[in-house]
């Protein structure tokens, strides 16, 4: 009996130490090929060889395909997001062969020329030379400059001028002559990588980089990152699913002393994200951040005077009227450093962030915990503003059922510029530096009117601390019913956390163990603040 169970057992390591051998081996390669092929520098699309083919169900109206002109049936065949050609599934290697894309980067010299793309002209479109309506006849008619934008009938694109002067926007675009690129085997194969950019000499140049994540939202991401490829040279926008914030700044460390826009196009989450890689690649000088909000609860964008969320039929050509108008700011950038006590004993190392919005701890945290979890579940399958709102509705009404955080006060120390507060019985705390906090309620200043309460800023050098009494509590303050309770304005806050409690920086949590969270000031992030366009 026991020769035989020795042999199994024999076998059965074998087998098993040949398994997890070759599960290793499977890891190892493909970390070295994503190691090899990854490029940490401004993705250049080769236009030479092909269009960059959009499904057309991305479109709001019928098309036209730009090889047999035969109409598209609504939802069906692609559109090339950066030169706006249409083709229908049998005539895309066709356009791809016959009909050049919009230049990245160009070596003509002399003044550039249009680049006209006939018919499927937009909705509304007027004739440059006789301003009458243009491409509202049946079929593939009329053209488009995909550089200026200019719409031109058939028979007058004879009168107009065969230089162009890339529209009303170009303050904001790179031009192709200005793009020099290079030819580097940095990875497995060979790539177009950008080497330098040229200034075109025009006054007020302040070019535009934007960054997106085609999977936020309800696809959101996907249709504004091919709406500003359309308007601007496409290797100014980065999706944001493919390439890091430290990729698309390589722009701004090349452009030197000229000033650079950054329009992010996202939540809290992802706007903090690309901040923290100006910070980190400290840029100088600091590029301004635009905010074009497609996240849930928006509060910086809020803030600075974006929105609380973009509209359903953007316009992006109005959106850069909006960045032309914008005004540069300062944003207190905060460093969060937590310091675990020792657990099991060990002490485990000490954490370091930056917080530009806010950090809570207890109930709303939990909140915020409990949605993200969800979010990261294979089983979250369905994105949308609404659902996301359905989902911390849920998790905030079983928090009001569970109060598992009553009493909060009794497991965690506040101190304000190192002076302990005193705090009554409460299930979470807020420490802000913006005025909005929860999507949009402006916590700080609830019920204040015939109070004296210090102002609030979010370039003052100050946190402004507060506490919340329940999840009842939250759900009153959302739609107006009652006000927090104020614990004080401080430089410098620190939080002694007593037991497990949840934590989130700018809706980013986690459960932290026992430890001190100090919250100082580090320096300020530079930020575009809205100017009504009149």
């Amino acid at each position: 009996m026991w020769p035989l169970l020795f042999l199994w057992n024999t076998e059965l390591f074998s087998v098993f130490l040949s398994t997890l051998t070759a599960i290793l081996i499977f890891v190892v390669t493909i970390n070295i090929i994503k190691y090899m092929t990854s490029d940490l520098h401004i993705p250049i699309r080769d236009t030479s060889k092909q269009h960059n083919w959009r499904h057309a169900k991305l479109l709001s109206k019928p098309c036209y395909c730009s090889v047999c002109e035969a109409l598209m049936v609504t939802g069906e065949g692609a559109y090339c997001d950066c030169c706006g050609v249409c083709a229908d599934r049998g005539c895309i290697k066709t356009a791809d062969r016959k009909i050049k894309c919009k230049a990245i980067t160009s070596c003509e010299k002399g003044p550039a020329r249009h680049h006209w793309v006939k018919g499927n002209l937009p909705l509304g479109a007027s004739c440059y030379v006789c301003d009458e309506d243009c491409g509202s006849e049946y079929g593939l008619v009329d053209w488009q400059c995909c550089w200026c934008q200019r719409t031109v009938h058939s028979r007058c694109r004879i009168h107009i001028e065969e230089v162009c002067d890339f529209g009303p926007y170009r303050s904001h675009l790179i031009p192709p002559s200005c793009v020099v690129l290079t030819k580097k085997r940095s990875t497995v194969r060979r790539k177009l990588q950008l080497r330098a950019v040229k200034s075109p000499g025009w006054k007020d140049w302040t070019p535009l980089i934007v960054m997106a994540n085609r999977k936020s939202g309800n696809n959101d991401g996907a249709i504004i990152l091919s709406l500003f490829r359309r308007l601007l040279n496409p290797a100014q926008v980065v999706d944001l699913a493919e390439h890091p914030p430290e990729t698309a700044l390589e722009w701004c460390c090349l452009l030197g002393e000229v000033r650079a826009t950054v329009l992010v196009a996202g939540g809290d989450g992802t706007i903090g994200w690309v901040l923290n890689a100006v910070d980190k690649l400290q840029l100088k000088p600091s590029p301004g951040v635009a905010i074009l909000p497609i996240g849930t609860g928006n509060d910086l964008s809020r803030v600075l005077g974006w929105g609380k969320e973009h509209h359903p039929n953007f316009d992006p050509g109005t959106f850069l009227e909006q960045v032309q108008k914008a005004r540069l700011v300062e944003l207190d950038r905060w460093n969060v450093q937590v310091h675990p006590y020792r657990h099991l004993g060990i002490r485990l190392p000490v954490r370091n962030m930056n917080m530009y919005n806010y950090l809570s701890v207890g109930v709303d945290a939990q909140v915020t915990l409990d949605f993200h979890r969800t979010r990261e579940s294979p089983f979250y399958i369905i994105s949308s503003r609404l659902i996301n709102k359905m989902l911390y509705l849920t998790y905030g009404t079983q928090q009001v059922m569970e109060r598992g955080f009553r009493d909060l006060d009794q497991r965690l120390e506040v101190y304000l510029d190192g002076v302990k507060a005193e705090l009554p019985s409460i299930e979470s705390i807020v420490v802000l530096n913006i005025p909005s906090w929860g999507a949009g309620v402006h916590l700080w200043n609830m019920g204040a009117d015939n109070e004296d309460i210090a102002p609030q800023s979010y370039n003052d050098n100050k946190l402004e601390v507060v506490a919340l009494y329940s999840s009842f509590h939250i759900a009153q303050l959302q739609v107006g019913l009652s006000q927090p309770y104020r614990v004080g304005q401080a430089s410098c806050v620190q939080i002694k956390l007593k037991a497990l409690t949840p934590v989130q920086v700018d809706g980013e949590p986690w459960e932290q163990h026992p430890a001190e969270l100090n919250i100082t000031f580090r320096n300020q992030a530079t930020v575009l603040t809205c100017v009504e366009v009149g």
